[in-house]
């Protein structure tokens, strides 16, 4: 790193402050189906993102080669690209004095598993789903990806931080026949480690959802009570997740501005985002601007408590940054964003929540998250799952729509379960809302 530093300041000559981010990751790909290895693959890739900055102004280059002269046209390109940039206060750099190796989660024993034993673990799972219900045929695909992703970051404040992690993540799918009608459903598992994956609590969701939906038909409208099965209640938290952000503050695309200290939600509701979570993906030291990770609470007891900021929208909004930069690779810039973002488990079983009331609405898929609009927080989403009457299962629902505003979900909300999950950077229990209109 030494050197390429040296290439850095050489070639900016003291002229600018500058960021340095390069990113190597290795990914492996194991595929199966019909209990057997269906693909295999192996990637590697490297990259340096530069960052420059003068006079409250900005510019950004990447590269995959880091010979002299690749890293030097590089730097040309960004303090070209600098003076196309309109000035802002925001462009700054972190002050951090940070130097040295992160402690970070790296799973040496998962990545020493040989391939032939990953993709027995993937076959197993199938057999698993299949064992949970005779009307369980068999999978489409699954798939297991692991990621080791080693990162090396430097400015010319003083900041210098690196780390080797790992990332795995596990994709599955069932299909239930019964009577000649087929449904299929899929589960998504991920975690640092790859013990952290449970992959019989996979086999057995992927197994209940599928199974669940047999012999679904129609639905007629009406306002129902509903519960948002843990992994639909993700679905819609990660959908929403933007209005959380320093960025959408900034530009005016939240429907939280100016809501700080207000009750937006029923006070059974406490939403957390927390880079320091024992086990969470998205835990480390530092954000990706050097700035120490720390928990911050949005919603404590249904009372919006603020926004999550990078170094640029702590500026902007004359706020302080909270430890959320993030950066999806060495092609992009740091921004705002969320590290492990949860709602915080309640005290009811599932069971609990669809004996509430004398029918409730089981959502267990939620299609066209796509659409929801985190400004005004409106949505209107496709959904299937079951109706129970009295705690239990009379039919199986499919093609129907639900429909409302977000706010409005969050005040009828009325119980929240124990089932807390976490699905990659998000997590939720399930959930009963009192009332949403559910359309046939």
């Amino acid at each position: 790193m030494e050197q390429l530093k040296k290439w850095i300041e050489d070639s900016l000559k003291g002229e600018y402050e500058y960021e340095a981010y390069i990113e190597s990751t290795e990914k492996l790909l194991v595929e199966t189906s019909r209990e057997s290895l269906e693909n295999l693959s192996k990637s590697k890739e490297v990259g340096l993102g530069i960052r420059v900055l003068k006079d409250f102004k900005q510019g950004f280059a990447y590269t995959t080669d880091l010979s002299w002269t690749a890293v030097s046209n590089c730097v040309k390109r960004a303090v070209e690209s600098l003076e196309l940039t309109p000035k802002d206060n925001g462009f700054v750099l972190n002050k951090g004095e940070f130097k040295g190796q992160l402690q970070a989660d790296y799973d040496q024993e998962g990545l020493s598993l040989s391939v032939e034993d990953k993709a027995e673990l993937l076959i197993n799972l199938e057999r698993l789903a299949k064992s949970f219900d005779r009307r369980v045929v068999g999978t489409r695909k699954t798939s297991l990806k692991e990621f080791k992703v080693e990162v090396h970051c430097f400015n010319s404040q003083g900041l210098e931080y690196s780390y080797t992690t790992t990332y795995f993540s596990c994709l599955t799918s069932a299909l239930a026949v019964e009577n000649g009608e087929e449904a299929i459903s899929y589960e998504y598992r991920s975690g640092r480690y790859l013990k952290d994956i449970d992959f019989e609590e996979m086999a057995r969701d992927v197994a209940f959802k599928a199974t669940a939906q047999l012999g679904a038909v129609s639905y007629e409208t009406k306002v129902i009570p509903v519960v948002f099965f843990r992994e639909s209640a993700v679905s819609l938290l990660e959908a929403f997740s933007p209005m959380f952000l320093g960025d959408a503050l900034v530009k005016n695309k939240t429907l939280l501005k100016g809501k700080e200290g207000q009750a937006i939600a029923n006070p059974l509701l406490t939403v957390i985002d927390d880079g320091t979570l024992k086990g969470g993906v998205g835990t480390l030291e530092l954000d990706a601007e050097g700035v120490p990770s720390k928990k911050n609470i949005l919603i404590e007891r249904g009372i919006f408590k603020g926004f999550l900021h990078s170094v640029y929208t702590a500026v902007k909004c004359n706020a302080k940054p909270t430890g959320n930069s993030v950066r999806h690779g060495y092609k992009s810039l740091p921004t705002s964003g969320i590290r492990n973002l949860y709602i915080e488990r309640g005290t009811h079983t599932l069971e609990d929540l669809l004996k509430a009331y004398d029918e409730v609405f089981l959502i267990l898929d939620l299609m066209g998250l796509h659409t929801v609009d985190p400004i005004s927080g409106d949505f209107s989403l496709g959904a299937s799952g079951i109706i129970y009457k009295n705690g239990k299962k009379e039919k199986a629902v499919k093609g129907v729509v639900i429909g409302g505003n977000i706010l409005e979900l969050l005040k009828n909300l009325v119980g929240v379960g124990e089932d807390l999950r976490m699905y990659g950077h998000v997590g939720s229990p399930s959930l009963l809302v009192e009332a949403i209109t559910v359309g046939g």
